[in-house]
């Protein structure tokens, strides 16, 4: 019999793994550079950061020897055919999500958003913009770790794992003053990112294990991020956009059951 190693035998525990690895071997050079503790700063850290998920997908899937699976991980990139619905909530979930936390904020007293200094004519070179770097993310999460995991797991358990992760994958750029992310509260950055777990997995499942989908809802959830900061109101508006988002989460979870998102 053939001695497995450690990588054919927790192919996720590996993934993930290296995916720390290579993002912090960018991202925290660039938090250091940030507080006089490093002496340069580069693209390349950013790019090593954003592609660390993918670079580890490709290693682990080039060790296990799975031609068939690398290509199976690209290949969902251009699946694109599912129902209207997926087309819909897709694009409007973060403009409706938004415009509800905006306007819960107002409400309040608590967020003034001045939409006249919204860059509109920028949207859409930022979307495109995001949706090529955030791809890379979700190659990683959903393309590689996320099937696997619902093999033996059931949806709820997957994201709250998956969730709590990625939050954990963020800390060098909570860290790094010339982050946005370095004005969100730890706590408030967790929540979100288990709810958009539960929403991306609830998106992956929907659309037949689509990387299109989630890609371009990543994108755009970036791209209403960089409108708020160019807004003023990025960090007074995000308890209100983590609220919305949690509450869309624990619905899916009461509609479907914890075992299957669908």
């Amino acid at each position: 019999m053939e001695k497995r190693n450690i990588v054919q035998r927790y192919p996720v525990m590996a993934f993930y793994v290296l995916a720390f690895a290579l993002s912090w071997l960018g991202w925290v050079p660039q938090a250091l550079h940030a507080r006089g503790l490093f002496p340069f700063d580069s693209p390349a850290l950013s790019l090593l950061g954003g592609g660390g998920p993918t670079l580890a997908a490709v290693i682990v899937l080039a060790v296990l020897r799975e031609r068939e699976g690398l290509r199976r991980l690209f290949a969902a990139l251009v699946r694109v055919r599912a129902s209207a619905w997926w087309y819909a909530a897709t694009l409007g979930y973060w403009p409706l999500a938004t415009a509800v936390a905006l306007g819960l904020g107002a409400l309040g007293g608590w967020v003034a958003p001045a939409l006249g200094r919204l860059p509109w004519g920028a949207l859409l070179p930022i979307f495109v913009t995001m949706l090529v770097s955030n791809v890379w993310e979700e190659i990683g999460w959903r393309g590689f770790a996320l099937p696997r995991l619902q093999a033996r797991y059931g949806d709820l358990a997957v994201s709250l794992l998956m969730g709590l992760l990625w939050s954990v994958w963020h800390l060098p750029l909570l860290a790094n003053p010339a982050s946005p992310m370095a004005g969100l509260p730890w706590y408030g950055e967790l929540v979100f990112s288990l709810a958009l777990t539960v929403i991306y997995t609830w998106l992956y499942r929907g659309t037949g294990g689509s990387l299109f989908f989630v890609s371009v809802f990543h994108a755009l959830s970036n791209t209403v991020a960089f409108a708020l900061l160019e807004a003023g109101v990025f960090v007074s508006s995000y308890p209100f956009v983590v609220g919305v988002t949690a509450l869309v989460a624990l619905g899916i979870v009461w509609a479907s059951g914890p075992r299957r998102f669908g």
